[in-house]
């Protein structure tokens, strides 16, 4: 702040407000000098820095294992069950009671056989797709499209829509396991069921 300015003020304001910004000065310059010191630095580093090759890496390994859950478990399935699909591994995420991160939540158990969350995981196969015809090809890259999207958004804390952000459960509608009696159904997307806890 000016002299210039001051002398401004008490001409507009009156001599009291030009006291009151005076007074003011000194803090508000010791408030601007901040500096960033090593130390500062280093606690930084030890606590919170993740390098930014590491942070895509994780990102790209995310959206890829979100691709493969709904490449496998949606591609046959229309749009919004794709998305759907999508939705629930990502209210798994922010649900306590599971793993804090996609590919956690995709491949949880995938170690034992038909014991896993999505049964691609644990099939024995390949869990890589998009290899074959022109359809094939086409459903990872949609698979993709969506996952990417979906990806950004829950970065960007903006819900996806498909379902309420409760539901954390599907299975085909040509199966009744004994374990859907514990859970309310809340929508039926194409060739699935979806639940929310009850």
């Amino acid at each position: 702040m000016g002299l210039l300015r001051v002398a401004k003020s008490i001409l507009r304001y009156g001599l009291a407000v030009a006291f009151l910004l005076l007074a003011a000065w000194p803090a508000a310059s010791q408030q601007a000098v901040n500096p960033l010191t090593p130390e500062l630095l280093a606690k930084y580093a030890q606590t919170k820095f993740q390098p930014t090759d590491e942070k895509l890496a994780i990102a790209a390994q995310e959206k890829i294992c979100l691709t493969q859950a709904i490449y496998h478990e949606a591609r046959g399935e229309p749009e919004d069950g794709q998305w759907a699909v999508a939705q629930v591994i990502l209210n798994r995420v922010e649900h306590p009671k599971y793993p804090d991160s996609i590919c956690g939540v995709v491949f949880q158990n995938s170690h034992r056989m038909h014991g896993c969350q999505f049964s691609f995981a644990c099939d024995g196969k390949s869990d890589n797709g998009g290899k074959g015809n022109r359809i094939v090809r086409e459903s990872w890259v949609k698979a993709g499209l969506i996952a990417n999207t979906a990806f950004k958004r829950f970065q960007q804390r903006d819900p996806l829509d498909a379902l309420p952000t409760t539901a954390l459960f599907y299975h085909a509608a040509r199966v009744s396991p004994s374990w859907a009696t514990s859970y309310q159904p809340v929508k039926k997307i194409g060739a699935h069921i979806f639940y929310t806890p009850l």
